[in-house]
């Protein structure tokens, strides 16, 4: 993606969300919830903190198709060659969404970002750690053509920010006209509905059309039931962007035959070898209903949020320098704080679920951001003292407030929400 718009987006993005939060308070149940949304964000922040390093990786392929390989060149001075490009791009996003539900390869990374059981504007920033260098092979064909990188990043951007509003429930149904064409929040909520006739529906990025054109289309009629049929059941970002690896994994190992040890990884979620299903060859997808779908939800105590709540300003403003930053930033300094801010939303996570892990893994990342922050000073322009004095003032806040929340007594009363046994995430 291009850092320069996203970080343009960043502060849109956030007052957004506090207005959205704001306008949500008088609804009956809530919107948001503050583990939730924190995991949401923080599967976001990974992304972000990660995209330096992901970038060369995934642009590789299609530079260098476009150098060696181009039957053209489409100037970027031509008006209809950007209309073409922002259709095509679409075109090709709708190709991959697509996949990103029907082939278990590519679900395993896109499942991150349809875990959440709300549907709020921070569920737009729940992203795979390691989507992009997956989403990368479907866009090859607009290298061939002749698109530049730069055209193409530049558009693949833009539609991906425009998915960013479509994430809310403030928001009903628009214009039939507008309905028609354009992706809207109505038809995103069905997106992510484990409603079985929701599901598999609504793959758009910018254009419906393509939907309606594919036979993938759905109307929203009830609201759906967010999430994915097998709940994650976590507030761990990590094990959100691994989870369904794993079970890939033992699936694999469990299969009787080598051919559907190997099928495990393309086949569709539903999929399973004949001799753990019944004979059937699938599981299949239950019915929901609001009376009796139950969120999965841990009680905190308040200082432990308090904690996560200072801590998130830290990292968020680290995260916002690495976007904006990152490329001028030494590559040691770079991956030290990538590894120092993954460690600390896997931390609030553990501390979220009372982990007997999370309290220590929270004051080991505090120390070690110290000892970083002074042995990098030195790399440091002296216009950036300041700065370093405010993330020390906010490391010291934060410790004082992980004291409190660490001598706080949490009272887990119950975890809410579950697996389904046997079945497959949508």
């Amino acid at each position: 993606m291009d850092q320069r718009l996203v970080a343009a987006a960043l502060p849109i993005f956030f007052l957004t969300i506090g207005a959205e939060l704001w306008k949500s308070r008088r609804h009956a149940e809530p919107r948001y919830r503050f583990s939730d949304s924190i995991t949401n964000l923080s599967c976001g922040i990974g992304q972000q903190v990660l995209e330096p390093f992901l970038r060369v990786a995934g642009l590789a392929a299609y530079v260098f198709l476009y150098e060696r390989f181009r039957f053209a060149s489409i100037a970027t001075s031509s008006v209809a060659g950007w209309v073409v490009l922002v259709l095509a791009v679409d075109f090709f996003y709708y190709v991959f969404h697509r996949a990103s539900h029907r082939v278990n390869l590519f679900w395993a990374s896109h499942v991150v970002h349809h875990q959440s059981e709300e549907y709020n504007l921070s569920v737009a920033l729940r992203q795979s750690w390691v989507e992009p260098l997956l989403a990368g092979v479907f866009y090859l064909p607009l290298a061939l053509v002749g698109f530049s990188p730069v055209a193409f990043v530049t558009i693949s951007t833009l539609n991906t920010l425009y998915q960013f509003w479509i994430h809310t429930r403030l928001v009903g149904k628009l214009p039939r006209w507008i309905e028609w064409f354009l992706n809207t929040p109505s038809h995103h909520r069905v997106h992510h509905g484990v409603n079985p006739k929701y599901i598999d529906k609504n793959y758009a990025g910018l254009l419906i059309v393509w939907d309606r054109m594919l036979g993938t289309f759905q109307e929203e009629e009830e609201e759906p039931i967010y999430g994915i049929v097998k709940p994650l059941a976590s507030f761990n970002p990590l094990w959100a962007n691994a989870h369904y690896w794993v079970e890939m994994a033992a699936l694999a190992k469990d299969a009787p035959r080598l051919g559907d040890k190997l099928r495990v990884w393309v086949a569709p979620p539903e999929w399973r070898p004949r001799e753990l299903s019944n004979g059937l060859g699938y599981v299949t997808i239950p019915e929901v209903s609001r009376e009796t779908h139950r969120k999965y939800d841990v009680a905190v105590a308040r200082a432990v949020s308090a904690y996560v709540a200072v801590q998130f300003a830290t990292v968020l403003a680290v995260t916002s320098a690495i976007t904006v930053l990152g490329e001028h930033v030494s590559g040691p300094l770079l991956a030290t704080a990538t590894l120092l801010v993954l460690v600390e939303v896997v931390a609030w996570g553990a501390l979220f679920e009372s982990k007997p892990w999370g309290a220590p893994l929270a004051a080991v990342r505090l120390l070690a951001t110290a000892v970083v922050v002074a042995w990098f000073a030195r790399e440091l322009a002296m216009g950036m003292v300041i700065t370093v004095g405010v993330g020390v003032a906010m490391l010291a806040m934060g410790a004082w407030v992980a004291r409190l929340g660490l001598r706080a007594r949490a009272t887990v009363a119950q975890r809410t929400g579950g697996a389904i046994e046997g079945v497959a995430a949508p």
